[in-house]
């Protein structure tokens, strides 16, 4: 289990998921036919997440790349706009 919660930390710890890691999770999580208490909080989370936004869900490593560099970018345009403003 504490690898279950520790991959989930990992791949949620950017806030994007790809389906490869999506994908990974859910397989270590029905590896052995039963979904416990534990991962089931883990699985609710996770559509927390998603829900509220935090997290987006993507299709590939690019992709996930490409949204953490639009992010960032969004970021610093606020900053110096919150700055300029500011001034």
């Amino acid at each position: 289990m504490a690898d279950i919660k520790a991959m989930f930390a990992q791949i949620t710890a950017d806030g994007v998921v790809t389906r490869d890691e999506h994908d990974e999770l859910m397989e270590e999580i029905h590896a052995d036919g039963k979904i416990d208490a534990e991962e089931n909080a883990i699985i609710s989370e996770l559509f927390k997440l998603m829900k509220e936004g935090k997290i987006k869900i993507v299709d590939s490593e690019r992709e996930k790349a490409e949204y953490l560099r639009r992010q960032e970018l969004q970021e610093k345009l606020t900053q110096m706009v919150g700055g300029d403003t500011k001034e």
